[in-house]
């Protein structure tokens, strides 16, 4: 009878040994920083002799989402940045639509080309779950005197990384969220585009 509650006690015992060791193992994990680096492509669009000021808020840029996966380590946690990705993307696309482009963290009016707008731009979503991104971005675009000409949501889904994560580890998993983000935004700016165009083409009388 002794013997049984010396065991039980030992279970016990080793019981919360390895309960603090995972605790430990989850407090001690590393943290990655995530946002596009050093982007850079061509549209193939046309360039208007038009401005544009697209606003981000501070909120929105400063917005942080933490992931955490079992596949590559559930003690790491991948800290994405989508605004900051949002700023990254909109600083590559709008100046090869827009002569007079200008980045702005309030809403603000160009001063030079015809037709003027100012594109509002915000996170509504975003997530990286089944090893891919999904990203829902909101956009209210302006013409002069803060009249309202379109306000979409544009939700699209990046190409899927598994093959990357569970392959490459701890490393895989950032490139992969990177990877799958970055197309994610391209496939929403190039409805956004398509969206402008519209509206350069078709100016208000």
């Amino acid at each position: 009878m002794n013997i049984m509650v010396g065991l039980r006690r030992r279970a016990v015992q080793w019981s919360g040994m390895l309960l603090s060791v995972f605790v430990l193992f989850l407090s001690t994990g590393c943290h990655y920083d995530i946002r596009f680096e050093d982007i850079g492509y061509s549209t193939g669009g046309k360039l208007y002799d038009a401005g544009l000021v697209a606003t981000i808020a501070p909120y929105t840029v400063g917005q942080v989402v933490s992931i955490k996966s079992w596949a590559t380590g559930i003690a790491n946690t991948w800290d994405a940045r989508p605004g900051e990705m949002l700023r990254q993307i909109a600083d590559v696309e709008f100046p090869q639509m827009f002569r007079h482009y200008k980045a702005a963290s309030q809403y603000e009016e160009p001063q030079q080309g015809m037709p003027r707008l100012t594109v509002e731009l915000s996170i509504s979503h975003y997530a990286f779950s089944d090893f891919h991104t999904t990203v829902v971005v909101q956009a209210r675009v302006y013409r002069a005197g803060q009249s309202l000409v379109f306000d979409k949501s544009y939700r699209e889904e990046g190409e899927g990384q598994g093959g990357k994560m569970v392959g490459a580890g701890a490393f895989g998993m950032k490139s992969a969220v990177r990877q799958s983000s970055f197309d994610a935004y391209k496939k929403v700016f190039a409805k956004l585009r398509a969206d402008l165009v519209a509206v350069l083409e078709k100016p208000s009388s």
